[in-house]
């Protein structure tokens, strides 16, 4: 919870992202709206955060990826087997993501958009 000007200090060799739940935040004087992602990246030793009304957020952080990743929908992966396979466990209603108790349907997921460049998986 966030209801006034803060300093968090940060390790350098990490990277960040901040994601406001609720209310109204500045990041190092850049306006961040909930639901966003504020990336912060690496070599930062802190993080000025400001809240202009009482505000929720929640910090990530940690060693960067050594190679380059995928994301899709809601899939992070190093390869497109990876993504293949995580969007394969996902139509299978695989435990992998564990159990989503919601009054609201179950979200179906589309196929990659690479699946589409010739018709097959690559």
């Amino acid at each position: 919870d966030l209801r006034a000007p803060a300093t968090v200090p940060l390790r350098t060799g990490f990277e960040y992202a901040l994601i406001v739940l609720t209310g109204a935040v500045a990041v190092h004087g850049q306006p961040l709206r909930p639901g966003r992602l504020g990336y912060l990246g690496e070599g930062r030793d802190e993080l000025r955060v400001e809240a202009r009304e009482p505000a929720r957020a929640i910090l990530l952080g940690g060693k960067p990826f050594e190679e380059p990743i995928l994301m899709w929908w809601n899939f992070v992966g190093r390869t497109r087997e990876e993504i293949d396979a995580a969007h394969a466990s996902w139509a299978a209603r695989d435990d992998r993501f564990g159990r989503v108790d919601s009054a609201l349907p179950r979200i179906p997921v589309a196929a990659p958009p690479y699946w589409q460049r010739g018709g097959e998986r690559r």
